[in-house]
């Protein structure tokens, strides 16, 4: 036998390392493995609601109650003002009222989605989309709960009621759909910058009076296309159009379509480029 080494001899292989996933890969991830986990942000929401209305009597209806106050309230003065049947009138209202209130604070709270959620960032490695979805499931909730004031509305003025309100399904798909890039958008400026939140309720402010919510399109005349075309107002639409069994304008689809799509093109690559920062903002 010879020294010869089979070993030494064969040729070496050339060795693959395998390529890290993009930021887009990681961040899509992140989006898909938080949705998974329903159940958890699902339960994380009640609990948050249960907590904030813990050892009251009517726990979180107590926001119902106050909902019901400020609808009638508002109503009864707003139909005299626009002098307009107050039978019309508070439907109107109560719909639009009820939606701005998802909208506004899904958009207010997802500002300290990642700022609250400090602690578990930082220990416990999960999708940060989790902390989004808690948001928007917890307000998805307390609405659930204040339609039982439209309700009441509908009973008490004999609301019609026809197949256009199954509408107000794929409108509030829709809503949630743009809510989520941008409020993981907010989130994340919130936890970089954190003179943003204010800036942020001050601005959900002076929408609340541009947006046709207590008021009526028609009422700005020849400006009328600038209620139309308000964003804000055709997600509203979409919920409030339905409820009301009118079938929502071509319009507010439009815009609500391209307002998704605006927010997911900058939305995703934002959150997608910045994902891995988050940790050290909060």
């Amino acid at each position: 036998m010879t020294g010869f080494d089979l070993a030494e001899s064969a040729p070496a292989r050339p060795v693959t390392l395998a390529r890290p996933p993009s930021r887009a890969v990681l961040a899509l991830r992140d989006l898909g493995q938080g949705f998974v986990h329903w159940w958890l942000w699902g339960l994380v929401a009640w609990t948050d609601i249960k907590q904030r209305y813990r050892g009251s009597v009517l726990g979180p209806f107590w926001l119902t109650l106050s909902t019901a106050i400020m609808i009638g309230s508002l109503g009864m003065l707003y139909s005299r003002l626009f002098k307009t049947d107050i039978a019309t009138y508070l439907p109107y209202l109560s719909l639009g009222i009820l939606a701005w209130g998802l909208i506004s604070t899904v958009l207010g709270e997802a500002c300290t989605a990642f700022v609250s959620a400090e602690h578990v960032i930082k220990q416990i490695r999960m999708p940060l989309a989790i902390h989004l979805y808690r948001v928007i499931a917890r307000n998805l909730i307390v609405f659930g709960h204040n339609l039982i004031v439209f309700l009441v509305v509908v009973v008490w003025f004999s609301v019609p009621v026809n197949w256009a309100d199954l509408l107000v399904v794929p409108g509030m798909l829709l809503m949630i759909l743009c809510a989520v890039p941008a409020g993981l958008v907010l989130a994340a400026l919130c936890a970089r910058f954190r003179d943003v939140p204010p800036v942020v309720a001050s601005l959900l402010q002076v929408i609340f009076f541009m947006t046709p919510i207590m008021w009526r399109p028609e009422l700005l005349g020849p400006h009328v296309a600038l209620a139309l075309y308000n964003p804000f107002n055709c997600f509203i639409d979409l919920i409030r159009a339905p409820l009301l069994g009118e079938w929502p304008p071509l319009t507010s689809w439009l815009v609500a379509l391209g307002s998704t799509a605006f927010c997911w093109l900058v939305g995703f690559p934002f959150f997608a480029r910045f994902r891995a920062r988050i940790a050290y903002w909060v």
